[in-house]
């Protein structure tokens, strides 16, 4: 259940303060130890020189029961860990732990200051003061006080807790004093809200503020009937969009029953051209054998040249309509979506062509499990017209060869078609795709300029795109994608 204006104000300002609190109470506490620590660090350095400079009578006169008498007093609380007198060859004179008296420790030399080294002692960090003893010019001993710096903190268990009861205690106080005040100035507008986020433009499920929050004559009264104005605005603009809606609809309904009419109307049209056109051409073919079978003692070479040229003619005209019908089929055809192995739609495609050229001789290369979601028809179709397109313009190449494969191109995962025949001019490239438009002269390559256009509805219906790239005589590349709905994960 989502929480009201109320609990999320409470909320917030509750975890703000709790932040806040916490926050401080950190800060004074590593306050607190830092000042600690360069007090005690103070006080062991008023201890160290205190006991260099009053030790020295008896440094002098070699009393070594008042040296022991100097080293124990300087150690006023158990935080210290020992100090001791030693000569400046680093011999100890008296030391807090008796048995340390005569050993050697490392020696400072002759200093002319104090100052402060780091040490370890039974595994605790230790920091070692050293102060010279000196009468005049002449150094006679060293002084040194030593305490520990992990242990004793300045506060102990108790007053931790204590401090954070006060703490508790005052965030207490302060969460109730915010929440009485958040309450008495927001619950009007959380009811407010409420009934803003229950409002619809539906009649039926409009919330209207309550009468009395609409009399009221702070910032809440006035909101609360600016917001009531709105509702009436909105209704209004709602009915008018019903009607514009139920315009609509009837506009689309009618547009639709003409795109059917017009498809069926295309459909009835193909059918006619299929038939219509095919027959004529047939008898024209059947004509022009009969001539050169029956006459062709009679016609000069002229005349079977022209005979010729009809047939031709009238065999380009039938694969033409072919072409056109198949463009037609590919933007009309239901789509059947299901896994497709492009890699043996396209070995498919290349056994077709050396079945229809066996004397020619190219090397093929296709990558194996490329997979994609589609048509398994229209894909079909694409692959038959992309890699016939490179058969076509490898013809008059030395050692043709033609690649299929994948790579990236901006982040997406892209097929190609990739030969090394004659290419084509970029400048041209607008118009490769579009129906007729041929870059090349039908006397050096056959063809009736509707392959790529097909291709291209087939990817366009498969949610992608199809662009190339190619140069005179350097070959060209034919790139695709298909889009979200169409493409599967590649397999390498």
């Amino acid at each position: 259940m989502r929480l009201g204006l109320y609990p999320r104000l409470a909320l917030s300002v509750g975890i703000l303060l709790c932040a806040a609190l916490l926050t401080l109470g950190y800060l004074l506490l590593g306050d607190a130890e830092r000042r600690f620590s360069e007090e005690r660090l103070e006080l062991a350095s008023a201890q160290v020189k205190t006991l260099a400079e009053g030790s020295l009578d008896a440094l002098i006169s070699g009393d070594y029961e008042l040296l022991e008498r100097w080293v124990a007093a300087v150690l006023p609380a158990d935080y210290y860990a020992y100090a001791y007198l030693a000569r400046a060859n680093g011999q100890i004179l008296t030391h807090t732990q008796l048995d340390q008296i005569g050993h050697y420790v490392k020696a400072n030399g002759a200093i002319s200051s104090a100052f402060t080294r780091e040490a370890e002692q039974d595994g605790h960090h230790l920091r070692e003061l050293v102060y010279p003893a000196r009468v005049g010019d002449q150094h006679i001993a060293n002084a040194v006080i030593a305490y520990y710096l992990d242990e004793q903190p300045f506060y102990t268990r108790a007053a931790s807790i204590q401090i954070v009861a006060v703490l508790g205690l005052f965030l207490g106080l302060l969460l109730a004093a915010t929440a009485f005040i958040i309450r008495r100035h927001t619950r009007p507008l959380s009811a407010l809200t409420e009934a803003i986020t229950a409002a619809s433009l539906s009649a039926a499920c409009v919330k209207r503020p309550d009468p009395d929050m609409l009399k009221r004559d702070d910032e809440v009264g006035a909101l609360a009937r600016e917001y009531n104005e709105l509702l009436d605005r909105l209704q209004d603009s709602y009915a008018e969009l019903r009607n514009e809606e139920q315009r609509l609809r009837e506009m689309v309904d009618v547009r639709t029953r003409k795109l059917q009419q017009t498809n069926q109307e295309l459909e009835t049209f193909s059918y006619s051209v299929s038939h219509d056109l095919r027959a004529p051409l047939r008898t024209i073919n059947g004509f022009c054998q009969a001539l050169l079978d029956e006459y062709s003692d009679v016609l000069d070479e002229t005349g079977k040249d022209y005979l010729h040229r009809v047939n031709r003619a009238s065999i380009r005209m039938s694969e033409l309509i072919n072409d056109l019908l198949r463009l037609s089929r590919v933007t009309q055809s239901n789509m059947r979506w299901q896994p497709v192995n492009l890699s043996e739609l396209a070995r498919a495609s290349i056994a077709k062509l050396r079945d229809q050229q066996p004397e020619r001789t190219v090397e093929i290369d296709i990558a194996p499990h490329l997979t994609a979601s589609g048509d398994p028809a229209l894909l079909g179709v694409l692959m038959d017209n992309l890699t016939g397109n490179a058969w076509k313009y490898t013809a008059k190449t030395e050692q043709p060869a033609i690649e299929f494969s994948t790579t990236q191109v901006d982040g997406e995962a892209a097929y190609y078609v990739r030969d090394n025949g004659v290419g084509f001019d970029m400048q041209h490239a607008s118009t490769l795709f579009a129906p007729f438009k041929r870059l090349h002269r039908v006397e050096e390559f056959e063809g009736t300029g509707i392959g790529l256009a097909t291709a291209q509805r087939i990817v366009h219906r498969h949610h992608g795109r199809i662009w190339a790239e190619a140069g005179i005589n350097q070959g060209a590349t034919f790139y695709f994608t298909l889009g979200s709905q169409a493409s599967d994960r590649l397999k390498a």
